[in-house]
């Protein structure tokens, strides 16, 4: 969506997990009477078939008795699934107050929602989500204060109520708007072009296209553009299609794809993926290039104003993460963390690259600069010749503003308890800066900076309903298992008694280098309204403190990150903020499979669990979908020092029979292209199974959704609306105070 391209990865959102086996006969049995509640029974679960599959890895026998669940599609899992999911929404439905959960949820989740606006030539483009509705329209402005004008509406246009805006990039002269279109619960899309003027379709359709390597970039002469697509989309097979082998290809405007120019490919490495830019001048394409998902990249690039030009490998060795920026000629500057592992920003003439020559602008400072996200949190580039970039102080943004010298000029005021999302947009040789703000009570503020004055002002602001005056957000730190310091947050009405009987719901991220922050979900704060305490650390694994900190948390590492959301509810029970009874972890994506971490490795810490979207067969992860590219964060079962660390965590196969385990609520979309559903199905038919207790095990389906996108306002207020049923019955809460403050 930015113009001034610097760091536009997919923000597609990644999983991880870990725990290992706690249990002794004598223990289970005191667990059992602990974690049974009054609310609880003993419940027939729809019965998965069980095979003998056994798969052998460097000579070690891994079972999988539930493989006939990756068949996701067959009618045998599908009756399994259905049969599932309507067990788990009786026991919602039975749940006290669910209708006024509801309601509140609701309430809370109606707003407008606005992306970061994209500057071409005087005219501001960005999307519009209307309060209820699930497809945004694109907007466009000719100038800062005039009223918008829709350029495109998909349902209408196109007359599908399922196609959505994946993204949107805007010709250098604002005519002309190039823009993704896809199924709401699909990551395959497809790119058009509209005349902004008109507005009419330009005849201009591009298939083969995914959010993995989503980057396209302009020409300076407005006269066509540079893509990234895939080969192999198979309409319907979305599950089973493995991503791989990206291909750059240039279009020329007013002509079918299938004359457009084939510019980089490398078969030979089906895992690369792109981010593209053209400089400000029009003469380089830039290539950022990223094998799997390692923060690491490579640099290419190709003269575009030389006949027969063959594309330079700037940088060839994956040894440290590089930003391209911006450009005077040939000197380019790039954020980078090689020598620097906190980041720093070099100035690098591509004629005489070689280290010896290169010039540090902004040197390695002791708050880590964001650079090195893939979940979308990055924000530094060059812009109307100052460079901005947001640091983070204990995952806290903290925005600077430098000139082309590396002078410190100006801190930028943000808002608190929350941080910047999606980047910055602007253009080098622009000095007008937007960029999005989220926050705890903050659904969504869209902000414009002022490079030349320092002044901020606001350009779309999405209200939230709630007011953050009443309650208190604090920042803590504790220590880990092996000692590291690690900050949490940690967020509670005003005035609750810290004696151990609130209710606390726990949750963390801990891969891919994103940088944990506080922001705006209804369901967390209906939860603090009813009297909940909310803890997130910033556990290894994220960014918090640069490529080290990810590091300590990933591969052979990933542990760690384990560890740190144990040490948090442990510190948490110690601090008087809970207790066991009322503990209850919780997660998506990445985060679902390190809560179902924590609690198997610790099931005494935990009265309930929730874990939503995640990937918790780690030795067959890779097999499906775009997960191939998460080789570089979680390791490969073809290695065998990472098989043994990926086996000794992987929760679908440490799961032991009898244990008792937390009452735990495992949801999935059933066109779930990132982590794919069998995933969740697999995990839970192993769990029901071995249950030493009476603690529920539920599967919550969101259908006809993937991973975060394709639901309507409905089913995600019905689905979080669920959630907080689950907490209520399976913690045994008392709502009646809650209930008179909302009846008044």
């Amino acid at each position: 969506m930015t113009s001034q391209v610097v760091r536009s990865w997919s923000l597609a959102v990644f999983v991880s997990a870990v725990w290992f086996f706690f249990a002794q006969a004598g223990r289970a049995q005191t667990q059992n009477s602990q974690h049974a509640g009054a609310n609880q029974t003993r419940r027939v679960y729809p019965q998965a078939r069980q095979v003998d599959q056994i798969d052998v890895y460097h000579g070690v026998e891994v079972k999988d008795p539930f493989r006939a669940l990756e068949d996701m599609q067959s009618i045998e899992t599908q009756r399994w699934v259905q049969a599932q999911d309507s067990l788990s929404r009786e026991f919602f439905q039975a749940a006290p107050a669910r209708a006024a959960i509801r309601q509140r949820v609701a309430a809370l989740w109606h707003f407008d929602l606005y992306t970061i606006p994209a500057k071409a030539h005087g005219r501001y483009f960005y999307a519009k989500t209307a309060a209820g509705k699930s497809q945004s329209v694109l907007l466009v402005q000719d100038a800062i204060d005039d009223t918008p004008r829709v350029v495109v509406d998909p349902p209408a246009d196109f007359n599908d109520s399922t196609l959505t805006i994946t993204g949107y990039w805007p010709s250098p002269n604002g005519k002309l708007l190039a823009y993704g279109l896809g199924k709401t619960q699909s990551r395959w899309w497809r790119l058009k072009v509209v005349d902004v003027a008109r507005p009419t379709e330009v005849p201009d359709e591009l298939l083969g296209l995914h959010n993995w390597s989503g980057s396209m970039a302009w020409t300076k002469d407005n006269k066509g553009f540079f893509y990234v697509r895939f080969d192999g989309h198979q309409e319907g097979r979305e599950l089973q299609t493995v991503i791989e082998n990206p291909q750059i290809y240039y279009h020329r405007i007013g002509t079918a794809q299938n004359e457009d120019q084939l510019v980089y490919a490398r078969p030979d490495k089906p895992k690369l993926s792109y981010t593209l830019a053209v400089t400000v001048e029009g003469r380089y394409l830039v290539m950022m290039v990223r094998e799997g998902s390692q923060t690491a990249n490579r640099v290419y690039y190709k003269d575009l104003q030389a006949a027969n030009a063959k594309i330079v490998r700037l940088f060839d060795a994956a040894e440290a993460a590089y930003t391209f920026l911006g450009n005077h000629g040939s000197r380019f500057w790039f954020y980078t963390d090689r020598e620097a592992p906190r980041g720093r920003v070099v100035a690098i003439d591509i004629l005489k690259p070689q280290l010896e020559n290169w010039r540090e602008v902004i040197p390695q400072a002791q708050e880590s600069i964001a650079g090195g996200s893939l979940v979308g949190g990055d924000a530094l580039g060059l812009f109307g010749n100052h460079f901005v970039i947001m640091y983070q102080k204990d995952g806290s943004p903290l925005v600077k503003v430098f000139d082309l010298q590396g002078r410190f000029r100006y801190k930028v005021d943000l808002p608190g308890g929350g941080s910047i999302w999606g980047g910055l947009s602007g253009r080098q040789d622009d000095h007008e800066v937007f960029y999005q703000f989220l926050g705890l009570a903050d659904p969504s503020s869209i902000h414009r900076l002022n490079l030349k004055t320092g002044e901020r002002t606001s350009f779309r602001r999405s209200p939230s309903g709630f007011d953050p005056n009443d309650y208190v957000t604090r920042q803590i730190f504790y220590n880990s298992k092996d000692g590291a310091r690690v900050p949490m947050f940690i967020a509670h009405k005003k005035g609750i008694q810290l004696d151990g009987h609130n209710p606390a719901l726990i949750y963390g991220y801990g891969a891919f280098g994103w940088s944990s922050f506080l922001w705006y979900q209804p369901h967390v704060l209906v939860w603090m309204e009813m009297g909940g305490v909310y803890a997130q650390p910033s556990l290894r694994g994220g960014g918090e403190y640069g490529e080290a900190w990810h590091q300590a948390g990933s591969k052979l590492r990933k542990q760690n990150a384990i560890d740190d959301y144990v040490a948090a509810v442990k510190w948490l029970i110690a601090n008087k903020y809970t207790s066991p009874a009322k503990m209850a972890a919780s997660g998506g994506s990445a985060s679902g499979s390190l809560a179902g971490a924590a609690m198997i490795q610790h099931p005494e810490l935990f009265r309930a669990g929730i874990i939503d979207r995640p990937a918790l067969d780690m030795i067959r992860f890779e097999k499906f979908t775009s997960a191939g590219y998460w080789v570089d964060e979680f390791g490969s079962a073809e290695s065998a020092e990472e098989f043994k660390a990926l086996y000794a965590y992987s929760p679908y196969h440490n799961i032991k029979p009898g244990q008792c385990y937390p009452a735990t609520l495992v949801m999935a979309g059933d066109r779930d292209e990132v982590t794919a559903p069998m995933h969740a199905y697999k995990f839970t038919a192993a769990l029901q199974t071995a249950q030493g207790c009476e603690n529920p095990v539920l599967l919550r389906m969101m259908w006809g959704t993937g991973h975060n996108f394709g639901a309507t306002p409905e089913q995600v207020i019905d689905t979080r609306t669920d959630e907080l049923a689950f907490l209520v019955r399976t913690l045994d809460l008392n709502l009646s105070s809650w209930r008179l403050t909302q009846n008044k």
